[in-house]
């Protein structure tokens, strides 16, 4: 069957299931659109994954009364190591104003004084340092003479990507529902079309066509259901990313340090094209099973 045929066939079948298809694509553009979701979750919760396995920081609190030599060859002593990027000394006056300006405080919390909060020094690791060796370097930090406590954040940073590894997870399962009924909703649609036009495929099987010629034009339908679908869902995405961006980037900011993203190139091509697939699979999946011709 010729290329030109076969689409002038579906664009006729287009145009007199048009009611149909737009219902059905009105309602994959939703399903979509919870796969554009999550994939767009996905990728900033990798995002931010990538940003805490690439930045390493230890807080070096130091004793009430340390010695100014002490905590200079403290310093000294941190930044020769290999792994030390910067070491950055907080007094406890400094501590207090940065506690006050990251934090929305009451008057009681606010009116505590310097003491309360222990100078430190902020030691920024390079990136790629193994978990194991910044442990090994807070061990035999915490045994100096002017070290009250050493933290590594290590615990609290390995409880969020284990919460982010679940999201992905969480996010992969429901892509995976959604495409099982996108690929559904298209197969009954496509059982509907045949069921209307039946009589049309009895004429032509009586003229001697082929079963891929009456197959064909079914699951050109089809992909153009699932691609028309998919790029509904990524126009509307897009329009509420950028609606939403600012106070995305607000909110991510201040708890992460990064910024809001919008799916890669790639990640959209697959969308578009995976809609198509499954539009394709859908259609012939529901011709192989209900068109008897």
């Amino acid at each position: 069957m010729e290329l030109k045929t076969l689409m002038s066939r579906a664009k006729r079948g287009l145009r007199e299931e048009l009611r149909l298809y737009l219902v059905a694509i009105s309602s994959l553009s939703v399903a979509f659109l919870c796969v554009g979701g999550a994939l767009l979750a996905v990728s900033n919760l990798s995002s931010i994954a990538e940003r805490w396995g690439q930045s390493g920081r230890m807080t070096v609190f130091l004793r009430d009364g340390a010695q100014d030599g002490d905590v200079a060859q403290l310093r000294m002593v941190l930044e020769s190591l290999p792994e030390v990027r910067d070491v950055e000394a907080l007094s406890s006056a400094e501590a207090r104003a940065l506690f006050l300006a990251q934090s929305e405080v009451t008057a009681d919390l606010a009116a505590l004084p310097p003491e309360v909060f222990p100078a430190s020094l902020e030691v920024t690791l390079r990136g790629g340092t193994d978990p194991a060796r910044v442990e090994a370097i807070a061990g035999r930090v915490a045994q100096l003479r002017a070290v009250d406590d050493v933290e590594t954040y290590r615990g609290f940073f390995d409880r969020l990507e284990s919460l982010l590894a679940a999201g992905r997870g969480l996010a992969g399962m429901l892509a995976l529902l959604v495409g099982l009924c996108v690929l559904a909703v298209i197969g009954n649609t496509i059982r509907l079309a045949v069921a209307r036009r039946r009589d049309e495929i009895e004429v032509l099987k009586l003229c001697g066509a082929t079963d891929s010629f009456v197959r064909g034009p079914f699951v050109v339908e089809g992909t153009f259901q699932g691609f028309a679908s998919a790029v509904l869902a990524v126009l509307v995405l897009l329009l509420g990313f950028a609606l939403l961006r600012g106070p995305l980037d607000q909110s991510i900011s201040a708890l992460t340090g990064t910024k809001a993203a919008f799916l890669e190139p790639w990640m959209l091509m697959a969308l578009v094209l995976g809609g198509a697939l499954i539009g394709a699979a859908g259609s012939a999946l529901s011709l192989r099973r209900y068109l008897t011709v």
